[in-house]
């Protein structure tokens, strides 16, 4: 499931397979990169915050044109993050 939170600039992703969270994630995706196309200076930064919880946002930590993924999950059984 997509949540806008900012139309065009940041989204919410949750997903109970890992399918729909790709199919989400990619339109999610697409959706922003649109918006960077109109804007013409922010990437795109897909962040993961746990198995089934991404924001796909745009970043000026980005560069244009491009998109970057990081990992915030931390995993209980180990304290590390991937």
């Amino acid at each position: 499931m997509i949540t806008t939170i900012e139309p065009g600039r940041y989204f919410h992703v949750r997903g109970n397979t890992q399918g729909q969270i790709n199919d989400d994630l990619n339109t999610a995706v697409g959706r922003a990169h649109a918006h960077a196309l109109e804007e013409g200076w922010l990437g795109v930064l897909i962040t993961r915050h746990g198995p089934d919880i991404y924001t796909v946002a745009l970043s000026s930590m980005v560069p244009y044109g491009e998109t970057f993924e990081r990992d915030d999950w931390i995993h209980a059984d180990s304290g590390a993050t991937l």
